[in-house]
């Protein structure tokens, strides 16, 4: 950049330099000025041309700096400073002579000089900083004489290290002269002998007091001797020694305050190898090539291996080579620790770092190797490090690549720093070519030849062989491995990449990527056409790593440490840390690298040898005690997924096979052995469901989830073969990288399509990981075999569908493996590489060679194009035939299980073999039909080795009991069950069924009770629905095991009660027939058979005695529900059963558990046997009423703790049962008395007493007898987890509405016209004027009122014109008025219409008789005279009164309540309704009163006789009768009611009429006011398995439509008026549906099979209907169990499956989220009878839809809506008025208008406002009453006739109807 500037003074500082009069001080001055004016070119022309001068200088400098630190007279300091200024020059001048002036010193030039010179500089006396700077000069030196070096400077050299011994030096006939290919020792080694120097007579001088100090100050002596020697005989020529020596001393010694380093051999060793390293490319030599340098550094490398390596590296084999590897396993052996491996780790580091061609994150072309210090590696060298510090400081010794040393530069004292002068440092600065010494050092470490490649190599083996005090070197070598492996280097080193001609020879059906690497081959030709010779290729760098860093497993410390080293806890975890970085890189080379076969059976040939020493045959006691205990979960992983992988590359040999199932079975003792070989089955297994099975696992779902499912994959079709394409050029592929990991990929392998299952040692189960999605095949072109049979491959499309469920899956919390850590910093984490086996490494991943692909060109495909390489072929990766071979092999890799000794390890093995049985339960739950059927899933693989567990000692009994439930899941699992076809049907083999009888015998009558409950809780549920051949001879066996269960006390999770009375319910559900079948009895190695008619009766006693004491809360359930479900079919089938009120009484019992979860089960039971009401009141008097008043009991006691939310559910429950039975008797029954009152006045007390809150136990009549036998407690709640409902009911408020519904409908039930509760007619019906709905007009009637009556009722009173006949009438047959009044009253219950009129007589009786008017009286006398005289008798009951039978003196009252009585009983309550009361009156009022009335008689009478007839006027007649208001009927009708007395004043109020209002009332008219339930009921035909398919069935099965007939009733949805549950009449719910209504509740029921499917539409619309009910009902006929994700929804809270079997039985399944409460009356896996099944289900349906919805928050039931609603509408639109007001609306419920005002003021102003609304005329009634047509007609059915008719005119009177007379 700069030009230099012409200097005066360089000439003249020329002329001085060569002036020899001048003093060589001021001669140095000047040169040193000329250095600075000149580059290095021009330096070394100056030096060549004035060498003697120059050097000349050097050495008198030299020797006047020696004199000057000799000097004694001036003090010390001052003479050291200046000695030392002097020393620097001169070295300074040294260092220019030795790098500017190299062909002269290669010719010898000052040989002698320089000799004398070094052995001063390297005297053992100086300081150690000078020695250090002498060592970098004398490489320079060293390396420019080259092989002219004569034998005395290389034992100089081989000196340069103290502490060494003195064979480094190598005397005559040393064993490396004979090493001439190796070495290059000169042969001047024979011309100067060792023993000429010692027998020297100037050496013999030497010997004297007064130089033994100087040989003393060397440790070994030899250098004190060599620089005596080389005073005196290399300046001798004469044989008699006239030249003396010169005694050597010191120059610079050591200053007091100067630190001396602990270790001077590994000190001066560092700074040898770093001066060989910076020192090549400081020589200025004429040829400044990059070989150049690299030769230099090649001498000292050689040099190096002479007189060094052999002592440093005593264990170094000249004999190993990459290029021929020794692959021979290591064995184990000791480490010694010698006294040079701080030498030999240094050595190492120092090979390591160069030899790493490390990425720079900078991103520079030069590829710098890393520091192996992480921090601190610029920080000045402060001492060497003891081997304890150097575990926790990585790198004790620095080697920077680019930098000397830094301890070599750094100071302890600025005294004693040696430093070479800047100017002479700048001037060394030229512009010439610039060489990188790192450069150097690498190309002839890994490119000068095979030699030096061999040598790093044997190098960087030396570091598994170092003790583990040293980990950080064998870390420093990993590292350096594994950026080699994972190809994470800037230049790929050349003995990595392929050889030419050997893959030209071996491999060249295997074509290449083309390299990364950022250098050519012209480049490495021009550092030696060797470069292409000393590549060896990845595979032998992969064998040859995997079998050296094997030592690290094998090796053990020495027994005897030397003092200060680490203890064996610290060596342990030293090791173990450095066992898993190796391992590490094992598991990447076995995921991510392209291996041959060699390589891979090399890989298993090291996995097995260091896992058969590691691990011992016994395990230690404690696992942090020995290597194994730590690296056993990771080494059997590590074996096994590496076992496979090799396997779906290579054909891996049978003698390896051999080899690794003889190491597992001896390992078997190893309970990681187990878990690992556990998770890989696992993986293999799902490996299977995909590639034989076409099924997705799901890897997030428990075994025992409901929702765990296996998604179908669809079958693709084969794909079609791929073109050959040309073999890509060879050399041209990066070795060792899978071409998976490459940049491009696959097209058919898209980035997603693949499905990798990762390992994670802590995790049992198996994740993915997208990011190892890659597989680790080499990379040949696929190339598809053509085959006319149908591949199970995956399409792409279900791949990416796999992977977006993959995706969902883990957001949901699946685990994935952590990446690869970078190739910096080594993690020893097994995590951080995990190994994965590829999922979904077919169709697109399965490869074959190019040879193979390419013969099938030609001839269709292959002899081996489609099969395995396992089997022989030559496909790599999964195919169905790989999965089958692999999971049978390591089924069986651990040998007989029941060979284990370990009863710890045998009872491991078992359980996972139970869950491997389960995974296999659900592939074959999941199999599907399109062409893998025939496949079977093989259950009976385990069944030999269960059954011969048997026979193992007591010692195993764990694991027999494993292996005994394995056998009965296992043949389970084979048995699918009556109905399936003889093609699908696995049924168990007649050998295997007669074993596993015959283990069922002896293990239930054993007298092992383990085995008993094994057996009963694995085999007893399912084996009466399995019905396997000759199952009925084991019934008294189950019998007594179930018995002997229920009679022990363990209460344990592990007795299995809940199961036994499970099989005692199925039981009771058998024909009788059966019972009479043979049967084994119950006692061990007997085979007696005996029939047993009686045994019904014997296990109902069980269930009954289960029911009153069973102590477990499950199966004290499951009982009541068996025995309810039997009650059930008692009654459905109309038998005789004696028993049957005894068991009700049970079941009653039960409602007074202390647990409200048992009490709410049995409720939802005992409310099934509601249905049957009218047979139990036929068959079995005196039941029903009993019934009632246990429940009555039940509710009177939770009374006032109704409102917890514990007590809620079971309240509710049996207030609903309360009013089903009550409401189904009917008053006759409720009416009958018993004693002082009756049981509907006991009903109506206990729901006040609910209602109010208040204790009920004193209602009179509600005491239950006592019994003993019975227990309200239990030991053991196993009835799922207390959680509070989300929402609870209002208990007081469906008291409330059960006691109006029972006033309103008792007696009326069901309804005659229909099934509503809530009548559908408004205010505007029959009023033409009103409209068609409710709107504004109605407020403005002035023939409607409405008005509130009570807090919690609405009236509405509407008058009418009368409705004759058929369309309506309230009286058919009698004469009535010609007005009617309608009122409507909206309550809790609903909405009810009463039409009433006024009564006159009835014209049928007497009617051909004139009427005859009325005989005035003939006297003054009135009727009043004997109103209180003595009474005629009363009229006939039946007998309607009227004004020709009525007595005179009597009021019609009497007689018309005497008539309603008779003929309407229901309302009379069992007495009479003309009978008088009680007296109101207080004793003695009534007399009073009674005298007050004869007073007002006789002042009547006295009236009548005084009163002047001549002063009375004669009443004016009428000119006619005045019209009637339009409201007037209804005025009069309020009247009778008694809204306008005072009593009821308080209540009666008038309603605000606005349009809120009216709003408001529509709204609650659309509210239900019952409990609705909508249940989807789908139908599953034989062998139906997909959606669509069963979702088209149109109809189902003779069995299935009987059911649903027994269901429910079927409804016309066009027509229907009740709760439609979403469905319309006409749309896409089909034309008709079951519908069920009772008092309390509607439901109906979604089926499927009522629903339309011709269309995609419609079946999606029948799939939104059934998907959104949270209760599903399943009748499948298939042989398969139903899955409850065949219909994806996220209701289906609660799932019951019913499969029909034979003898017209049902097996039921009732499955529900976790989150629901146990509900009855059916159990799981319980056995019903066919004739009771619909009232069971409906009834479960209902119970768990109720109890859904208790976990929905805030979840409003109807009543608590409606009363809402009620009350919010009640007090907002109450309008409060005065009497007079209320009067006044009753009277005109409009005002009246303001002309009407007008016409009102010519009356008395006196006159009240009542009398005038009385005497105004309504202009309006004329307008709506005289419409002969009705606008809106009231939606009443037409067959709605009372009990009185009108009779036709020419016809008889028809007979009264039997229906009610009352309106709905």
């Amino acid at each position: 950049m700069f030009t230099k500037k012409s200097h005066q003074d360089v000439k003249k500082s020329t002329v001085k330099i060569q002036d020899s009069k001048k003093d060589s001080t001021t001669r140095l001055k000047h040169l040193k000025i000329v250095l600075e004016h000149f580059d290095s070119d021009e330096a070394k022309n100056y030096f060549e041309n004035n060498f003697s001068h120059v050097y000349f200088i050097l050495y008198d400098n030299f020797i006047l700096a020696e004199n000057n630190l000799r000097q004694r007279e001036l003090p010390f300091h001052l003479v050291h400073k200046a000695g030392r200024e002097e020393l620097e020059g001169a070295l300074s001048l040294l260092e220019k002579v030795l790098c500017l002036l190299p062909e002269l010193i290669g010719k010898r030039w000052q040989l002698h000089s320089l000799t004398r010179i070094f052995s001063k500089l390297l005297h053992s006396g100086n300081s150690q900083k000078l020695r250090a700077e002498a060592i970098r000069y004398f490489l320079l030196w060293y390396q420019a004489l080259g092989d002219n070096a004569p034998p005395e400077v290389n034992r100089i050299f081989a000196s340069l290290v103290p502490g060494l011994p003195d064979s480094c030096l190598p005397p005559i006939g040393s064993p490396f002269k004979t090493k001439s290919q190796d070495t290059n020792v000169s042969n001047d080694i024979g011309e100067f002998k060792m023993e000429d120097i010692m027998q020297h007579p100037n050496f013999n001088a030497t010997l004297d007091t007064t130089k033994k100090v100087v040989v003393e100050q060397t440790p070994v002596g030899i250098m004190g001797k060599l620089a005596n020697v080389s005073a005196s005989i290399f300046h001798d020529t004469n044989a008699l020694n006239p030249v003396q020596s010169v005694d050597i001393q010191p120059l610079l010694p050591a200053s007091a305050n100067e630190r001396l380093v602990d270790n001077e051999t590994k000190y001066f060793f560092e700074i040898l190898l770093d001066g060989m390293a910076t020192s090549v490319t400081k020589i200025q030599w004429k040829d400044r090539s990059h070989a150049k340098s690299m030769r230099s550094f090649a001498f000292l490398l050689e040099k190096f291996k002479i007189y060094y390596l052999p002592i440093i590296c005593p264990q170094f084999n000249h004999k190993n080579s990459l290029y021929k590897p020794n692959l021979e396993l290591p064995v184990q052996h000791n480490i010694l620790e010698d006294d040079y491996v701080l030498c030999r780790v240094t050595l190492i580091k120092w090979v390591a770092s160069y030899a790493h061609f490390m990425k720079k994150t900078g991103g520079s072309e030069g590829g710098q190797p890393s520091s192996m210090t992480s921090t601190g590696s610029q920080l000045p060298h402060s001492g060497t490090p003891t081997p304890a510090t150097s575990l926790h400081h990585e790198e004790e010794t620095s080697f920077t690549v680019g930098h000397p040393s830094d301890s070599s530069r750094a100071s302890s004292h600025d005294s004693a720093s040696i430093t070479p002068h800047q100017s002479l440092e700048s001037a060394g600065s030229g512009n010439y070519e610039e060489l990188s010494s790192e450069q150097v050092v690498r190309d002839v470490l890994c490119c000068w030849s095979r030699e030096h490649v061999d040598f790093t190599i044997e190098v960087l083996r030396q570091a598994f062989l170092l003790p583990f005090s040293h980990a950080a070197a064998i870390r420093r070598v990993i590292a350096l491995y594994k950026d080699w492996i994972q190809m994470n280097v800037a230049e790929i080193p050349p003995f990595l990449m392929e050889s030419i001609y050997e893959h030209a020879l071996g491999h060249a059906s295997e074509p290449l990527a083309p390299p990364r690497r950022l250098r050519n081959d012209s480049y490495l030709g021009a550092i030696g056409r060797d470069n292409i010779m000393v590549r060896a290729g990845v595979q032998n760098v992969l064998q040859v790593f995997m079998t050296q860093a094997a030592n690290v497993f094998v090796a053990s410390a020495s027994p005897v440490a030397p003092p200060g080293a680490l203890g064996p806890p610290q060596l342990l975890d030293e090791q173990t840390d450095t066992c898993k970085r190796v391992l590490n890189i094992y598991r990447y080379m076995v995921m991510h690298v392209a291996m041959d076969a060699g390589s891979w059976e090399q890989l298993l040939l090291v996995l097995l040898q260091i896992t058969s020493l590691v691990l011992t045959k016994v395990p230690p006691k404690r696992k942090q005690d020995t290597l194994g205990g730590f690296l056993a979960p990771a080494l059997f992983q590590t074996l096994i997924v590496t076992w496979i992988k090799a396997n779906l590359n290579v054909a891996v040999k049978q003698e390896l096979w051999q080899n690794f199932m003889e190491l597992l079975t001896r390992l078997t003792h190893w309970e990681d052995l187990i878990k690992e070989w556990a998770k890989t089955m696992e993986t293999l297994t799902r490996v299977l469901a995909r590639h034989v099975y076409s099924l997705e696992l799901s890897e997030a779902s428990a075994p025992g989830d409901g929702r765990a499912r296996g998604r179908r994959v669809p079958p693709a079709p084969a794909p079609r073969p791929a073109p050959l394409r040309r073999p890509a050029r060879v050399g041209a592929r990066t070795p060792g990288k899978s071409p998976r990991t490459s940049h491009e990929s696959h097209p058919r392998k898209e980035a997603g399509s693949r499905r990798p299952l990762a390992r994670c040692r802590s995790d049992p189960h198996l994740s993915r990981n997208a990011a190892h999605a890659q597989t680790q095949q080499p990379a040949e072109e696929t190339k598809e075999p053509t085959s006319t049979k149908p591949r199970r491959w995956y399409s792409l499309d279900s791949l990416r569908q796999s992977s977006q469920q993959e995706e969902r899956d883990s957001a949901s919390g699946s685990r994935s493996p952590s990446p690869a850590p970078s190739s910096g910093v080594e993690s020893s984490s097994i995590k951080d590489s995990p190994l994965q086996i590829d999922l979904a490494s077919d169709g697109g991943n399965v490869e074959w060679s190019e040879s193979d692909a390419g013969v099938g060109v030609g001839v269709g495909a292959g002899a081996g194009a489609g099969v395995g390489v396992v089997l022989g072929g030559a496909a790599r990766g999964w195919l169905p035939d790989v999965a089958c071979v692999l999971w049978r092999r390591m089924l069986a890799a651990l040998g007989d299980p029941n060979a284990l000794r370990d009863p710890h390890a045998h009872h491991h093995l078992f359980n996972y073999l139970v869950h491997l049985n389960a995974t296999l339960v659900k592939i074959s739950a999941n199999q599907t039909l399109n062409g893998n059927t025939e496949i079977h899933v093989p259950f009976n693989l385990v069944a030999g080795w269960c059954l011969e567990a048997e026979a193992l000692p007591s010692s195993h009994r764990a694991g027999k009991l494993v292996a005994l439930r394995l056998l009965c899941e296992s043949t389970a699992a084979q048995a699918q069950g009556p109905g399936a076809p003889s093609s699908c049907s696995g049924r168990p083999h007649l050998a295997h069924l007669n074993l596993y009888l015959r283990a069922l015998h002896h293990g239930l009558t054993g007298e092992d009770r383990s085995v008993v409950d094994v057996l009963v809780e694995h085999a007893a549920p399912r084996y009466l629905s399995l019905a396997l051949e000759g199952h009925s001879l084991l019934l008294l066996d189950f019998v007594h095991a179930s018995t002997v269960v229920l009679n022990s006390s363990d209460m344990g999770p592990s007795c299995p009660r809940t199961a036994a009375v499970t099989f005692l319910g199925s039981l009771l559900a058998l024909p009788d027939g059966l019972m009479n079948a043979p049967m084994l009895q119950p006692y061990p190695h007997q085979y007696n058979t005996v029939s047993c008619p009686d045994l019904k009766e014997h296990v109902l006693n069980i269930v009954v005695r289960v029911c009153r004491r069973e102590g477990a809360g499950a199966a004290r359930c499951a009982g009541a529900c068996a025995l309810a479900a039997h009650c059930a079919h008692v009654l459905a089938a109309r038998d005789a059963c004696p028993r049957l009120p005894s068991y009700v009484t049970c079941l009653l019992q039960m409602l007074m558990m202390k647990n409200k979860t048992i009490a709410k089960v049995v409720s939802d039971a005992v409310l099934v046997l509601a249905d049957y009401t009218d047979r139990i009141v036929e068959l079995y008097p005196g039941l029903v009423e009993k019934i009632i008043k246990w429940i009555c009991a039940c509710l009177a006691q939770i009374s006032s703790s109704s409102g917890r939310d514990s007590v809620k559910p079971l309240a509710g429950s049996l207030l609903l049962c309360l009013a089903e039975f009550a409401g189904r008797c009917g008053p006759a029954t409720l009416l009958q008395p018993d004693g002082d009152q009756t049981l509907l006045l006991i009903i109506f007390k206990v729901l006040y007493a609910v209602m109010k809150g208040t204790n009920g136990s004193d209602i009179e009549g509600l005491s239950l007898p006592v019994d003993e036998d019975f227990d309200p407690n239990i030991q053991l709640d196993n009835l799922g987890p207390k959680t509070t409902p989300a929402s609870t009911i209002d208990v007081k408020l469906w008291a409330q509405t059960i006691c109006s519904q029972l006033v309103l409908y008792l007696g009326h039930w069901p309804l005659w016209s229909g099934c509503q509760t809530s009548s559908s007619v408004c205010e505007q019906h029959d009023s033409p004027a009103l409209g068609s709905e409710l709107s504004a007009a109605v407020l403005g009637a002035p023939h409607v009122q409405l008005l509130r009556l009570g807090d919690t009722t609405l009236a509405s009173f509407v008058e009418l014109p009368a409705i004759d006949p058929p369309c309506g009438g309230t009286t058919p047959g009698l004469m009535t008025s010609d007005r009617q009044v309608r009122v409507l009253l909206r309550d809790i219950c609903g909405k009810a219409c009463w039409d009433a009129s006024a009564l006159y007589y009835d014209p049928s009786i007497g009617s051909s008789d004139p009427p005859e008017p009325l005989p005035l009286p003939a006297t003054i006398d009135s009727p009043r005279d004997t109103t209180l005289s003595s009474l005629p008798p009363p009229l006939p009951a039946d007998l309607l009164p009227d004004y020709k039978n009525s007595p005179p003196d009597k009021h019609q009252l009497d007689h018309v309540l005497a008539y309603i009585g008779h003929t309407s009983p229901e309302v009379a309550c069992g007495r009479r309704l003309d009978e008088a009361g009680a007296s109101p009156l207080a004793p003695g009022h009534e007399d009073e009163l009674v005298c007050a009335l004869v007073a007002h008689r006789n002042a009547e009478r006295h009236y009548l006789a005084h009163r002047d007839s001549d002063d009375e006027s004669e009443p004016s007649e009428w000119s006619g009768r005045e019209a009637a208001g339009p409201f007037e009927q209804s005025r009069v009708l309020v009247a009778q009611l008694g809204t306008l007395s005072a009593a009821r004043r308080a209540h009666a109020q008038l309603l605000r009429r606005s349009d809120r209002l009216l709003r408001e009332l529509r709204n609650l008219d659309q509210q239900r006011c019952r409990e609705t339930h909508k249940v989807a009921v789908i139908y599953v035909g034989k062998g139906q398995e997909t959606r669509n398919e069963i979702l088209s069935n149109r109809c189902g099965s003779p069995a299935y439509e009987a059911f649903l007939a027994a269901l429910a009733w079927e409804v016309e949805l066009e027509s229907h008026v009740g709760f439609a549950g979403g469905l319309r009449g006409g749309g896409g719910g089909g034309v008709s549906a079951p519908y069920v209504a009772t008092l309390t509740l509607e439901a109906l029921f979604h089926v499927a099979t009522r629903m339309p499917a011709d269309s995609p539409d419609a079946i999606l619309n029948k799939t939104r209907h059934l998907g959104n009910d949270e209760v599903h009902v399943v009748w499948s006929e298939h042989w398969r169990p139903y899955k409850r994700d065949t219909l994806p929804t996220q209701f289906c809270d609660v799932l019951i499956v019913l499969y029909p079997l034979p003898g017209g039985l049902l097996r039921c399944t009732v499955s529900r989220k976790p989150d629901v409460a146990v509900f009855g009356p059916l159990w799981e896996e319980c056995i019903i009878r066919v004739s009771c099944c619909a009232a069971l289900v409906r009834g479960a349906a209902f119970a768990g839809g109720r109890a859904v919805r208790a976990t929905m928050p805030l979840y409003q039931h109807a009543c608590s809506e409606r009363a809402r609603d009620l009350d919010a509408l009640v007090t907002n639109h109450t309008q409060p008025t005065t009497f007079e007001t209320f009067v006044t609306r009753i009277r005109e419920p409009v005002p009246p208008h303001a002309h009407h005002a007008q016409l009102a003021s010519s009356h008395s102003t006196d006159q009240t406002s009542a009398r005038l609304a009385n005497a105004l005329i309504d202009h309006g009634a004329s307008s709506w009453g005289s419409c002969t047509e009705p606008h809106s007609v009231s939606p009443r059915p037409t067959k709605r006739l009372g009990p009185f008719k009108r009779p036709p005119q020419s016809a008889a009177t028809p007979q009264p109807s039997s229906a009610p007379r009352h309106n709905r």
